[in-house]
């Protein structure tokens, strides 16, 4: 991908957004076990990805171990809470990221800032009416819990693959999968035990998601964090939940709720909002 440095770090992290939002439409084909699919899509991802791999263009610090920890733990507690809560708030708790960090910031700069937090505000609005749409029915203290902290390790990947590396990575992204295929593979023996038994339909599926939805997703994310504040990326990312229930309506017919739709509304003002005081 000789090419891609020369993008924008902006225009790189909604690549990442793109491509993390394919995920919604194709798991609806998928009834595998979901530690399986947690440990495999992360295997392919980082077999892809591991020809980009320059060792000395890494640094081999605590950054680099805490970035492959964060991103470990943010898929295994995405995967443990979809088994515990509902999923729009298993999904939706990842991008409360934007308020750690914003909080890490406001801690680390001892200023706070009343109109960057302004945007902050109104887009968590509109990742409450995300959650919300998945009801309270199947909701479950422990799984609110676990979804929880995925806020906090999704902001501490971004801000660890920043310090690990700024001219690898793609690099970083591969070793982050291959790590979390390995212990996810090593903890749950139901993702060991499901891995015979599947078929070439769903062989093809995981194929997609391991290259395009994680491998392009965090690559592309990864490359983009490095050019821009982790705060913004954490905003940017946000299209993926605009645009999953989009792709869910447009290929397999299934329309967004009423809470889906005021949360599209909420976040995008809320992002328009963060792009003028920027400006």
């Amino acid at each position: 991908m000789p090419h891609l440095p020369a993008l924008s770090g902006r225009t790189l992290v909604l690549l990442g957004a793109l491509c993390w939002s394919l995920n919604s439409p194709l798991v609806k084909y998928l009834t595998l076990d979901p530690f399986l699919i947690c440990a495999l899509r992360s295997l392919i991802a980082g077999l892809v990805l591991l020809p980009a791999l320059r060792p000395r263009e890494i640094a081999w610090n605590r950054y680099l171990a805490a970035y492959a920890l964060a991103y470990c733990a943010l898929c295994l507690s995405v995967i443990t809470s979809l088994s515990l809560t509902s999923p729009a708030i298993a999904i939706g708790m990842q991008y409360t990221a934007t308020i750690w960090l914003f909080l890490l910031y406001w801690i680390q700069s001892r200023a706070f800032n009343r109109r960057a937090f302004l945007p902050v505000l109104v887009i968590m609005a509109g990742v409450l009416c995300f959650m919300l749409s998945g009801g309270s029915g199947d909701s479950h203290p422990l799984g609110n819990l676990i979804a929880l902290t995925e806020g906090i390790f999704f902001a501490g990947m971004s801000l660890a693959s920043q310090k690990a590396t700024r001219t690898n990575a793609l690099g970083i992204t591969a070793l982050g999968n291959l790590v979390t295929a390995l212990v996810v593979f090593a903890l749950f023996p139901s993702a060991r035990a499901a891995l015979p038994a599947m078929d070439g339909r769903e062989w093809l599926l995981m194929v997609l998601l391991g290259v395009v939805q994680v491998a392009g997703g965090y690559g592309f994310y990864n490359l983009g964090v490095q050019k821009i504040p982790a705060r913004e990326a954490s905003v940017l990312a946000l299209w993926e939940m605009i645009l999953g229930p989009l792709w869910v309506a447009l290929f397999l017919h299934q329309m967004p709720g009423p809470m889906v739709l005021a949360g599209f509304a909420v976040i995008l003002c809320g992002m328009l909002l963060n792009a003028k005081m920027r400006a």
